[in-house]
């Protein structure tokens, strides 16, 4: 069952707090950094941020100075600690292609649980190691959980969201804020409330027991609030006590089925190849994958991506920067990677999570097509930009040498292989608009 709590969060006190949150750490560049802590100087970047880039540890002193300054901003009100215990819920609003969404949830104390199949919270992709070592070394000087992890959980009528909203009523909320969306074409409204009463608390968290999570965004940070209960049971020399703070992990919890829930893809852009070209890949890839679109302008890959569905499953766009033309291909088979034999990273892969089209690039077009084609021994390199237009500017900067815009993975897909235990491929999904940090901070003290 999910076991979740209320907290007495840590907040800024303002109702207005635009120049005060910001994106999540792992969207950020030093010039980011620079850029908000301008706007503001009690920017939460200047705690949730104290080394960049975070896909690695730093220096213990940035950690340090983390921590100081959090507990100076405590100390002179900058941030203030709720008296009581509450849930929050949040509603993000925002536009996207033309359409405004409302996605609503709330922020909240989640139970810690190892991964497994007889539990309640699972992953839904793989990760990289070097940001948990920075989230662990923030943590242990914090004390506090300074961004939420984004969950998922089923909810077909929407029952959760619908109560706590409804105790909400026409109240306004306590906070919000605005940040612009992660492709800089519009803005995305951050609205916060309060809910300290113990009966809808409590009707809420009877709901959730029925329910799974599954990691939508955040898992370095799950996995590090388990390393760091880890570690704080080990210096205790005994299990924690069922309310130490360090059982729990601060969550931001949406249904699947709220319409305000998208997901986006991820896409790739590769470095490290030689002499591709779009005739020297299509005929890499006879006999696997098959062109169905003209070549196209570069300039329409944005375009190309919204209508990347209509050309059928698993269609995909291959854009090169030297001739700045992209084409729509398309896998020979329809379990292309059910056709590849004696391959151990497949062996035990479900035909569900053959079908992701991230497995299929990985598997088929990268390892069989493209590597032996064009990388001639070298190490590939990838990077995952969000938007088409940045595949095509990646590439064009003369780093990458090809790119590879996909579609987005059926949120079916998450729950399906969630259930199965299985982990997608890393950076399988994009749940848009990222959450903001800043509004609800857990102390685990």
């Amino acid at each position: 069952m999910a076991d979740i709590h209320p907290l007495a969060a840590i907040r800024y006190p303002q109702s207005e707090q635009t120049p005060l949150i910001s994106p999540p750490y792992d969207v950020l560049s030093t010039a980011d950094k620079q850029r908000l802590l301008a706007q503001n100087p009690h920017n939460i970047v200047a705690v949730d941020l104290p080394h960049v880039p975070p896909k690695n540890a730093g220096p213990a002193e940035a950690y340090e100075h983390a921590a100081r300054t959090l507990t100076a901003w405590l100390q002179q009100g900058v941030l203030q600690r709720d008296s009581a215990p509450a849930l929050y819920p949040y509603q993000q609003t925002y536009t996207y292609d033309g359409k405004t969404y409302q996605r609503r949830g709330l922020f909240c104390r989640v139970r810690l649980e190892e991964f497994g199949p007889q539990g309640t919270i699972h992953p839904h992709e793989q990760t990289f190691s070097g940001p948990k070592e920075d989230r662990l070394m923030l943590m242990r000087a914090t004390n506090a959980n300074l961004s939420p992890v984004f969950g998922l959980y089923d909810d077909a009528a929407n029952v959760v969201t619908g109560k706590l909203f409804a105790a909400v009523g026409g109240s306004g909320p306590v906070a919000s804020a605005k940040l612009p969306s992660q492709d800089g074409q519009s803005q995305v409204t951050s609205e916060l409330w309060k809910i300290t009463d113990p009966q809808v608390i409590a009707s809420v968290q009877s709901l959730m027991r029925e329910k799974h999570v599954y990691i939508a965004d955040g898992h370095h940070r799950y996995g590090t609030c388990l390393n760091y209960r880890a570690e704080i049971a080990k210096k205790q020399g005994a299990g924690l006590p069922q309310d130490h703070g360090a059982n729990f992990a601060l969550f931001v919890l949406i249904a699947m089925q709220d319409p305000g829930l998208i997901v986006l893809p991820t896409h790739r852009v590769a470095a490290n190849l030689t002499g591709f070209s779009i005739a020297a890949f299509l005929q890499a890839a006879a006999g696997k994958l098959k062109c169905v679109s003209d070549e196209l302008p570069g300039m329409d890959i944005d375009s190309l991506e919204k209508r990347l569905p209509e050309f059928g499953l698993h269609a995909m766009g291959i854009y090169v920067p030297k001739s700045d033309h992209v084409v729509v291909v398309q896998p020979v088979e329809e379990d292309p990677l059910g056709k590849i034999g004696n391959d151990p990273m497949l062996a035990d892969k479900s035909g569900p999570w053959r079908q992701l089209d991230v497995a299929i690039l990985q598997h088929l077009i990268f390892d069989r097509i493209v590597a032996p084609a064009f990388a001639q021994g070298k190490t590939m390199q990838w990077a995952f930009p969000h938007v088409a237009h940045e595949v095509r500017e990646m590439c064009q900067s003369g780093q990458y040498q090809a790119g590879f815009v996909l579609q987005s993975t059926p949120l079916e897909s998450v729950r399906q292989l969630c259930n199965a235990n299985e982990l997608m491929p890393q950076k399988s999904t994009f749940f848009y608009p990222k959450l903001a940090t800043g509004m609800v901070l857990n102390s685990l003290s």
